[in-house]
């Protein structure tokens, strides 16, 4: 016992002597500068020009590769969507293999793999190389491409364009880009339903011809591999694959703005405004000041705590999140982008606060704490992903594809911590703009335009231009004048007295409503109001419910299980008959405008909640509702499922929509109405 109370009293005494031996008020040296053992890829060329890099590591019995044809970017024009329609239908289907067995021999070796015009990448276990291995080869050389599946990824394709057409951050990530680089090039165009119904099987044929070709290219392998089995491996299964190279072609010329202006484009159903400041970027990863401006661009917008997120996130609450980049380019330039999204309100605000913040890292030298801990991070991350050995292999790809110094990796931790805050400066100043930028924002016109249309920076105002969801040049949107004296409690009293409730409701009980999916899968959706504040919501499959909610005044549950507090108060509005009814005396309701539905105009009434809100659209002539949005904001992220309402018909005095076109986790759906049962079909158990 002596002996640990020794050990104990010596430990004290050695904490307290180096304790009183820092003095803390001087900032401790660093140590030496880490070294990291990169490894080394071997490389040899196939005749065919192929380069093949190899990296051994046997510690795990398995193997990645990656085939990379290095091909650059392609103009695709009026048949835009070609090289995606190529890449779904590349490894269905082979001239050896049909569909199925090729899928279930992947499945059977438990292997991965993903192929496209551009190259590929796979999975296996080593001792299933040669199997796999060749299963790869075959999808990639002897592809087979049908009109059956071409009209299938076809649909599929325009089906996710449809999806997108009222999503603000889907036109967003179309329009941005469009703007930028123009819709004539490589890099801007957009691909849409005309574009994709363009595309022929003759041109996914040649599209495949034109870009499989390997002399440009390389394949990567990384694992339990040595250099003298893929020599092998490659003899046997690409032996005959013939040269041949990609051109580059001539890409259009794209510049920055001469001042900074704002591009708009209109959605009307937006629930928050998409915003991004972009300007172009020259930068190249052969630049000397390619490390400062990595280390510029984390402290703008990189992380959590960088200047934009702590300024639109945690001072003012505009956004869940802010953040920056600045790309390279290897055929042409590339581009700086500011992006977040934002509550409506907040839009015009939010645009100024980000140029602040881009004009401070030009002006105002960094914090040497902030510029520590941003080198810290960088140096941190690159020794933990070198500890990985496939990354040997896809920094000496990066090398040559890059046209890098061999000892660009070597030198990158050096290059990394010699950045000063002199250089954080002068970067900024070269590569980020707010006097020559662009300023995309994609959102709601009769919510922000008249706040955005005075926005100024630099002592003036800024010019806006506006776009359709195609980055056209438009007209500026119209905002139409709502009549003096409307209200949300007057459009709803309307709409209740156009369904037939307002003359019926003390004859009313119950109502149970079937709306049947118009797809194979026949999903049914089935609704029991009553007029004591219960409804219960369910969805059928093939007979078989698969979801249920039930909703009253006291509570909610989804199959059977308690809903969270907070939006349980938000779901408790639909509870009963209608929730025209619970919302006639509530303060959550409120006449937002009038927008155009299918070419007709409506009156717009915004329900809020603290998870989930409601946006009802209610015909300016008929009084009908016409469209309904429901949008929950859960842990940062935004989900938006919207119906248009149509065909109403009446029965027993009360008008219901023969036709709900839905919109549901991004996919369309047609729900048309099949039973409508008043005053019977509803009874106790239901909502057990």
């Amino acid at each position: 016992m002596k002996k640990y109370i020794i050990f104990t009293l010596l430990a004290v005494f050695m904490g307290a002597t180096v304790t009183a031996q820092v003095d803390r008020t001087k900032i401790p040296e660093s140590g030496p500068m880490p070294e990291v053992n990169l490894g080394e890829a071997k490389e040899f060329k196939l005749k065919n020009g192929l380069t093949v890099l190899v990296v051994t590591d046997s510690k795990l019995p398995s193997l990645n590769w990656n085939l990379n044809l290095n091909n650059p970017p392609v103009y695709e024009g009026d048949k835009a969507g070609v090289q995606s329609l190529t890449s779904a239908l590349m490894g269905k289907e082979t001239q050896l293999t049909s569909k199925d067995d090729f899928s279930e021999k992947i499945d059977f070796l438990g292997a991965s793999m993903n192929v496209s015009p551009n190259g590929g990448f796979g999975f296996c276990l080593s001792k299933y190389t040669d199997q796999v291995f060749s299963l790869f080869a075959e999808a990639t050389l002897q592809p087979k491409f049908t009109q059956e599946e071409l009209d299938f990824e076809k649909e599929q394709l325009i089906e996710g364009i449809k999806s997108g057409e009222n999503s603000a951050a889907a036109i967003a990530g179309n329009v941005r880009s469009a703007l930028l680089y123009g819709k004539n090039h490589a890099a801007g165009e957009i691909i849409t339903e005309e574009t994709v119904n363009n595309v022929t099987l003759e041109d996914v044929n040649n599209f495949y011809k034109e870009r499989f070709k390997p002399s440009n290219g390389y394949i990567l392998f990384s694992g339990d591999i040595s250099e003298k089995q893929a020599k092998s491996l490659l003899k046997k299964y690409f032996g005959d694959w013939d040269k041949g190279s990609v051109e580059t072609p001539e890409y259009p010329s794209f510049y920055d703005v001469p001042t900074t202006e704002i591009n708009f484009v209109d959605v009307p159903n937006a629930v928050q405004t998409e915003l991004a400041v972009m300007s172009v970027s020259p930068l190249k990863m052969t630049d000397e000041d390619y490390h400062a401006a990595l280390v510029t661009n984390y402290i703008l917008g990189g992380a959590f705590g960088s200047y934009l997120n702590m300024n639109l996130r945690e001072a003012n609450g505009y956004t869940y999140g802010a953040r920056s980049s600045l790309g390279t380019g290897r055929y042409y330039n590339s581009s700086f982008r500011a992006t977040t999204k934002v509550r409506n309100e907040v839009t015009d605000s939010a645009v100024v606060e980000t140029l602040k913040e881009i004009k401070r890292i030009k002006t105002e030298p960094v914090d040497e704490e902030i510029l520590a801990n941003a080198k810290a991070k960088f140096l941190g991350s690159f020794i933990l992903e070198s500890e990985d050995k496939a990354v040997a292999a896809r920094r000496a790809l990066s090398i040559r594809t890059n046209k890098l110094p061999e000892d660009f990796y070597k030198n990158y931790i050096a290059n990394i911590d010699k950045v000063t805050i002199e250089d954080v400066q002068r970067v900024a100043n070269k590569y980020l703009s707010d006097d020559k930028a662009r300023i995309v924002l994609v959102g709601k016109a009769a919510d922000v335009l008249e706040n955005v249309e005075k926005i100024e920076w630099n002592g003036k105002k800024l010019p806006v231009k506006y776009f359709d969801k195609e980055a056209n040049p438009t007209d500026r949107p119209e905002t139409i004048v709502l009549p003096e004296g409307l209200t949300a409690k007057s459009v709803l009293e309307n709409y209740l007295s156009a369904v037939g409730v307002k003359d019926n409701l003390e004859s009313i009980t119950s109502v149970m409503t079937q709306y049947e999916a118009t797809t194979p899968m026949g999903a049914v959706m089935q609704e029991e109001k009553r007029i004591d504040g219960k409804t219960n919501q369910s969805i059928y499959v093939s007979g078989n419910k698969m979801m249920s909610m039930t909703m009253t005044q006291e509570g909610a549950t989804a199959n059977n299980q308690p809903l969270p507090a907070n939006m349980t108060n938000d779901v408790k509005i639909n509870a009963g008959l209608f929730m025209e009814i619970n919302l006639l005396n509530s303060d959550y309701a409120k006449l937002t405008g009038i927008e155009k539905v299918e070419d007709k105009d409506a009156y717009v009434v915004q329900v809020s909640g603290e998870v989930i809100s409601y946006t009802l659209y209610y015909d300016v002539e008929s009084g009908l509702k016409v469209k309904e949005v429901q949008t929950t904001s859960m842990g940062g992220q935004t989900q938006s499922q919207d119906a248009v309402l149509k065909d109403y018909k009446e029965y027993s005095g009360l008008k219901f929509p023969e036709t709900r076109a839905a919109t549901m986790m991004g996919q369309s759906v047609e729900f048309k109405l099949k039973e409508v049962k008043i005053n019977e079909g509803v009874s106790d158990q239901d909502f057990d």
